[in-house]
């Protein structure tokens, strides 16, 4: 959702009207637009949801390497198909 020097502006930008300063003053002295102020307001922040998937994706590669441990495991424990016949 835009560039990545964004991020910070819009952080400060958020910090700032929550301690009651004017939109308009806080595109003043950022340098940005009110209107994208107003926007970074009234939009929710993407950053928790990027956050908790980059989370979630860890969490998944972690199991999916469990995963092919116990494969390899059960590889070796087991004889191939046909072999004791």
């Amino acid at each position: 959702m835009g560039n990545s020097h964004t991020a910070p502006v819009r952080g400060r930008a958020l910090e700032m009207l929550s301690e009651g300063e004017p939109a308009g003053q806080v595109a003043q002295r950022l340098g940005v637009s009110e209107q994208t102020v107003r926007r970074w307001r009234n939009s929710p922040d993407p950053e928790p949801d990027l956050a908790a998937t980059r989370t979630r994706i860890r969490e998944l590669e972690e199991e999916v390497l469990v995963y092919r441990r116990i494969i390899d495991a059960l590889k070796e424990a087991m004889p191939p198909k046909g072999a004791t016949k």
